[in-house]
């Protein structure tokens, strides 16, 4: 049998994933689109739910209860989508929203990495080396992610338990620095000399922010801009964002991608939380990066044709199961 090493799939399908790299303006904008209603429901739900039950002045200790439960489910509902953002902004990356490529810059932009205060060229000026040199040393992912004791599994259940807890209280957001550095233009906007934005870019981040902060405050918003913006963006996502980076690679394997890259089926749940858009089909995505991320479960059941595919690549039900059917449960002691 091939050893999975010998065989090489991108030539091998080369002419089928090319049927597949098509891109849709018409579906990137309807994808977009529906990312920010889902936001725009889940950020009304507690304000009508409060404004059913007669405003703050007459609610029961019912009534608190339920407004509570509603806050803590839009702000579940918002990290979920804010990460899913954060992966369309990925897809921009590979310039697969549209064929124009200041469209694809603009709407990536404005509509997905701004928001969560993310620049799509800060990204790409990482992912494509990630991409080219896949957990070998020219990979900036891998050459931090190795250095830190964070991603060495395996690790004991507590630890990683309490590694979460402190990403949703905002304990560990130092140690997210480094990566978020070259991710954000938070940075380079107030100081560029490494030269990480155009100057376009950064007038065009400030200038969000700007608009967003004078909007907030006009409207006296600004307490839930925090609440119900910035704090799921710098606390449960980044807990998803942690999972997810732990499960995409085994850092410690530096051979072709069936040895290094995991793919997971992933219950409903998790494909909210953990991996949105199609992010876990990552084999097929590191195979062929040109196809859009709504073509992956298609390119995804062409190579499980294959049947050194089938036997060579890391497959997983899961991230989280019982016995052999969760990833992460492999990777826990």
């Amino acid at each position: 049998m091939n050893d999975g090493q010998t065989v090489n799939y991108r030539r091998k399908y080369a002419a089928e994933a090319q049927a597949l790299q098509r891109i849709h303006p018409l579906r990137s904008l309807w994808l977009i689109a529906r990312q920010w209603l889902a936001i725009a429901a889940a950020l009304a739900l507690p304000f009508i739910v409060l404004e059913l039950q007669g405003g703050v002045d007459a609610l029961s200790a019912a009534g608190w209860a339920a407004v509570a439960a509603c806050f803590a489910l839009s702000f579940f509902l918002v990290a979920c989508k804010q990460h899913a953002l954060g992966i369309i902004m990925h897809d921009a990356t590979h310039y697969r929203l549209f064929s124009n490529r200041r469209l694809n810059e603009l709407a990536s932009n404005w509509l997905c990495a701004f928001p969560a205060g993310m620049v799509t060229s800060c990204y790409r000026r990482g992912h494509l080396p990630h991409h080219v040199f896949t957990n070998r040393p020219n990979d900036p992912y891998w050459a931090r992610l190795v250095e830190d004791p964070a991603y060495r599994f395996p690790q004991s259940r507590q630890s990683f338990r309490r590694l979460l807890l402190r990403d949703l209280l905002c304990l560990n957001f130092a140690a997210w620095r480094p990566i978020l550095r070259y991710w954000t233009g938070w940075g380079a906007v107030i100081d560029n000399r490494e030269k990480l934005l155009t100057r376009s870019e950064r007038l065009q981040f400030a200038a969000f922010w700007l608009i967003v902060a004078a909007a907030a405050i006009a409207s006296g918003a600004w307490p839930w801009l925090i609440v119900l913006w910035l704090l799921p963006l710098h606390t449960l996502c980044l807990a998803f964002m942690r999972v997810r980076i732990v499960a995409e690679h085994n850092l410690d394997d530096s051979g072709p991608e069936l040895s290094h890259t995991r793919h997971v089926d992933a219950s409903w749940l998790e494909r909210l939380t953990l991996a949105p858009l199609n992010i876990n089909y990552h084999i097929a995505h590191h195979l062929f990066p040109s196809v859009p991320l709504h073509n992956l479960p298609r390119l995804h059941a062409l190579l499980l044709r294959d049947p050194t595919f089938r036997a060579q690549a890391m497959l997983w039900p899961r991230y989280f199961g019982k016995n052999d059917k969760g990833l992460m449960n492999s990777l826990l002691r």
